[in-house]
């Protein structure tokens, strides 16, 4: 048996080869990528990776050293991805539109009283032109259809979660987050005048709306839920119907516009409720004190993956805010990743780290850079 002097003596020796390999590797690593950019090629090829993998683990002797074998390659070729990454020319890769204001058109879901119009008036200003659709996906038709030049909708609420669809709808219709708005949001019971709490047994209102309102509902088991398209148009549902044993749960405003009493105040589970809504259009803008990059990326279905991404975020010092996965339809077990991290695509660390994480995705597209409120 070798005592340990000798083997640290070993050890020295080949890590001493092993470091002159690895800086011979990392400058061939170069050309490859100088090459490539030269010749308009791909930067990085996930078929070719997976080759070189298996060929160098098929080079093991030692069967149970193939599966630690595994994990050394793939290290040290996101190593070589990384540094790769590094000698992409950081031009100014996304085109930064300057914002406009005036004379535009505005879109929500919904009708006057709902939660996305205060959100435009509050982002925009209370005289901005605006255009209402009952679903969240016709706000993305109609600025595809340049019939809006903005987009409002609710993205996430704090007590309840993320709006799904929404990311969905963002990522799929191809348009960009320039800013966003947080609103304090209070849910209320509201009737037709002079109707009692105890005559109610059917309530209306958004799915969201029910939901942050259960642990009030749960205290009157003969009222029934029903999911509606909109806190406000529900309300107004309410007040056509003229039936005293209905109510809805939607906004002081949606009570004032549509002459309901409200019956009970304040009735959401989470006194400090409040939703994230998000202003999207169809260019990223140079937004004045921008704070916040989105991201959507998806990744090989291989261990490892999604770390190498969060390594990126750590090792360039970026503050992560929020990370979202939503399944991949046509691929079971395969995700979409959203990712929020503080930044400004102007901030060169940013721009690099954004070429180190395309490196290590299968597909990278940013989706917003805007001021967080």
């Amino acid at each position: 048996m070798k005592d340990l002097k000798q083997c640290r003596e070993e050890i020295d020796i080949i890590d001493q080869q092993m470091i002159e390999l690895f800086e011979k590797r990392m400058n061939v690593a170069k050309d490859v990528v100088l090459y490539k950019l030269e010749h308009d090629m791909p930067i990085f090829q996930s078929d070719r990776e997976m080759q070189v993998i298996e060929k160098n683990v098929n080079r093991i002797q030692n069967p149970q050293l193939k599966k630690y074998a595994e994990i050394y390659i793939q290290d040290m070729m996101n190593i070589s991805k990384s540094y790769q990454a590094s000698h992409i020319p950081i031009h100014s890769s996304y085109d930064l539109k300057e914002p406009h204001y005036q004379n535009i058109v505005v879109g929500f879901q919904g009708v006057s009283g709902s939660f996305s119009e205060h959100a435009l008036e509050s982002y925009f200003g209370s005289d901005t032109k605006r255009k209402n659709f009952q679903q969240f996906e016709d706000v993305f038709k109609a600025l595809q259809d340049n019939e809006i030049d903005y987009g409002v909708v609710p993205l996430e609420n704090s007590s309840t979660g993320a709006i799904n669809d929404n990311y969905d709808l963002i990522r799929d219709y191809g348009f960009f987050i320039v800013g966003e708005q947080n609103l304090s949001i209070s849910q209320h019971l509201l009737g037709l005048k002079g109707t009692k709490l105890e005559d109610i047994t059917d309530v209306y209102s958004h799915p969201q709306g029910i939901l942050q309102c259960t642990q009030f509902l749960s205290q009157y088991p003969q009222i029934q839920s029903h999911e509606y398209v909109n806190t406000a148009i529900s309300a107004k549902y309410i007040a056509n119907q003229q039936n005293p044993h209905f109510a809805a749960i939607a906004s002081k405003k949606a009570a004032d516009l549509y002459h309901l009493d409200i019956l009970e105040e304040n009735i959401q589970n989470v006194k400090t409720n409040s939703t994230r809504f998000i202003i999207f259009t169809k260019h990223l803008e140079r937004v004045k004190d921008a704070t916040c990059v989105s991201i959507v990326f998806t990744l090989s279905h291989k261990i490892g993956s999604l770390y190498q991404v969060m390594k990126i975020i750590n090792d360039n010092h970026i503050n992560m805010l929020r990370i979202e996965s939503r399944p991949l339809l046509d691929t079971p077990w395969e995700y979409y990743f959203y990712v929020d991290f503080e930044g400004d695509l102007e901030d060169q660390n940013i721009l690099l780290a954004l070429e180190d994480m395309k490196a290590h995705t299968s597909t990278l597209r940013v989706l917003g850079n805007y001021a967080k409120k």
